[in-house]
């Protein structure tokens, strides 16, 4: 069996962002019940989700040979990243990086998570649907943020909404950007007084993102959906339970399907011994059958990837329908 050199680069430190140890948990759950990722030979650079750290550990994954990359969790990172292992023809397996251009621009990069434009429909969608026709955006300073903020901007018109500058003359805000900052800016436009209609993104859909005071019932967070129920865990949950436990402060999070999903996509390229200038033939063709559901990608973006809306309520967040 040919033994794989695989690169694995993210922002390591749960100390900085609660998805590192989502991410490091589902290596653990991978590498305990995917027999294939023994032939893998690991490679850790950690990117620190910055763009010029990202670009410089890229390089160095290239001169150290490696077939495959996984990671780079943060689009600030992909973004850099990614041209470095186009020239080398490396494939780049990210779990969490939604921004359009990286699979618009590279044929290298498979993502197994839901594309900034996917959410963005999404959102805009459910927008109209509850009858807001004007909407105020915020962004932090990530390129993620960024890039979405400015592809939902641009969109908003075809679904006959009025973007606004001015934020008290809007019926919902919008507000694009990573975890601590969507945090962050939700508490401070509550302490300001503002009731007004907020929805956070992807990045927010987390336990750490907290719970709304009792009054405040016009907070959303629209992010990678998860088709599981409690009644009807999938096989990744199971196996997560069985090494970290059911404690809701070691339940899995976001990002975990995805990362599961993307290791289960290496096991069978390993199990089908996959040679390095076969990899990027295999993941456009090929239909992966994992214990999770199939997996297959066009242009690079994974089929059947799906958004949720969650309301953010004083016990934290909460699926809706609507």
């Amino acid at each position: 069996m040919t033994m794989l050199k695989v690169g694995v680069s993210a922002l390591f430190n749960p100390a900085d962002t609660p998805h590192a140890r989502t991410f490091l948990r589902a290596m653990c759950v991978a590498r305990n019940f995917i027999p294939a990722l023994a032939q893998v030979q690991w490679h850790f650079l950690d990117d620190g989700a910055n763009r010029v750290r990202a670009e410089q550990v890229a390089e160095q994954m290239v001169a150290a040979g490696v077939d495959l990359m996984i990671g780079h969790f943060s689009s600030d990172a992909a973004f850099s990243a990614a041209p470095v292992y186009r020239q080398s023809g490396i494939p780049l397996l990210t779990p969490a990086a939604t921004i359009d251009c990286l699979t618009q621009d590279h044929h290298n990069v498979f993502r197994f998570c839901p594309s900034d434009r996917q959410l963005t429909r999404d959102l805009l969608g459910w927008i109209a649907v509850k009858g807001w026709q004007t909407l105020h955006i915020s962004a932090d300073h990530s390129a993620h943020g960024q890039a979405l903020a400015k592809g939902i901007a641009r969109a908003a018109r075809d679904y006959g909404i009025h973007k606004t500058d001015e934020r008290e003359q809007a019926q919902v805000e919008v507000f694009a950007g990573r975890l601590r900052s969507s945090r962050e800016h939700w508490q401070r436009r509550r302490a300001q007084g503002s009731q007004r209609p907020l929805i956070l993104t992807d990045d927010a859909a987390s336990p750490y993102l907290g719970n709304a005071a009792a009054d405040d019932c016009n907070t959303w967070v629209i992010g990678f959906g998860n088709a599981e129920t409690k009644a009807q865990p999938c096989p990744g949950t199971l196996q997560y339970t069985a090494l970290f436990g059911t404690a809701a402060e070691t339940a899995p999070e976001t990002y975990y399907r995805e990362s599961l999903l993307l290791f289960h996509v290496l096991g069978a390229l390993t199990s089908r011994n996959s040679r390095r200038a076969e990899l990027l033939h295999a993941l456009n063709h090929t239909t992966f059958n994992t214990p999770m559901g199939e997996v297959s990608f066009d242009q690079g973006e994974r089929r059947g990837a799906f958004n949720t809306l969650w309301r953010v309520g004083p016990q934290g967040l909460q699926p809706i329908s609507e």
